[in-house]
């Protein structure tokens, strides 16, 4: 082998690897931003999270671009959920907003402290006309890292249903069921059962743990998230 080719040889591998190398980041890159759109696409047609009105109560069931349905805990369980279909199904394309939808019904809770349940996209659009939020301020960019959630629940959590009866949720799951098995047993009530004050939560974009002690306070932290 010549001079020329010994040096051409490994140039070529380099030059080769390198191209491999920026292909990986720009998929990963792109599926990054494709999820940080998809999240900020849902919480924005609900009115959710940190630039809007309400908060998800989690576990929620999702439904993936396949038509496939996952139970999910934490919005990070969303954007996994999302990295891995992308892993299965392809790069997305730039400019293609995958859709991913809830399965209904789902509850969130509003700076009252009452807690809504959704039965379908409608209502879920009922309560963003309601909104008044912040996302024409704030783009998807980086958007799962600092925009999803203003703050999590610490349990336990009593919820005061509209009969005055009380019960004690330990966790997650817990709240999400005490919640749907009371829409269950109320289909046409017009009123909401609401948490019970004062109630700890940690802030997500410091981790702080502060105590809210009236529906006020939970109002005035919300409003903070938006900024």
């Amino acid at each position: 082998m010549t001079k020329a080719w010994k040096f051409l040889v490994p140039s070529a591998l380099l030059a080769a690897l390198s191209f491999f190398a920026c292909n990986k980041n720009d998929d990963a890159l792109a599926t990054e931003e494709a999820i940080d759109q998809a999240l900020y696409d849902v919480q924005e047609r609900g009115g959710l999270g940190s630039y809007g009105c309400y908060e998800l109560i989690f576990p929620v069931t999702i439904q993936l671009p396949n038509n496939v349905t996952a139970e999910v805990n934490s919005y990070e369980d969303i954007a996994q959920q999302l990295r891995s279909y992308f892993q299965a199904n392809g790069r997305p394309k730039r400019g293609i907003r995958p859709p991913f939808s809830f399965v209904f019904p789902i509850s969130v809770v509003n700076a009252k402290g009452e807690v809504i349940v959704v039965e379908d996209d409608e209502q879920l659009r009922r309560l963003r006309a309601e909104c008044q939020g912040a996302f024409g301020h704030h783009g998807p960019n980086g958007y799962s890292r600092h925009g999803v959630a203003c703050f999590e629940f610490i349990f336990p959590i009593t919820i005061v249903f509209p009969n005055g009866t009380t019960a004690q949720a330990d966790s997650k799951r817990a709240m999400h069921q005490l919640i749907q098995s009371w829409r269950r047993n109320n289909p046409t009530s017009a009123e909401r059962p609401t948490l019970a004050f004062p109630l700890q939560v940690k802030l997500r974009r410091t981790g702080e743990i502060v105590t809210v002690n009236n529906a006020d306070e939970l109002a005035a932290l919300k409003s903070s998230c938006r900024q």
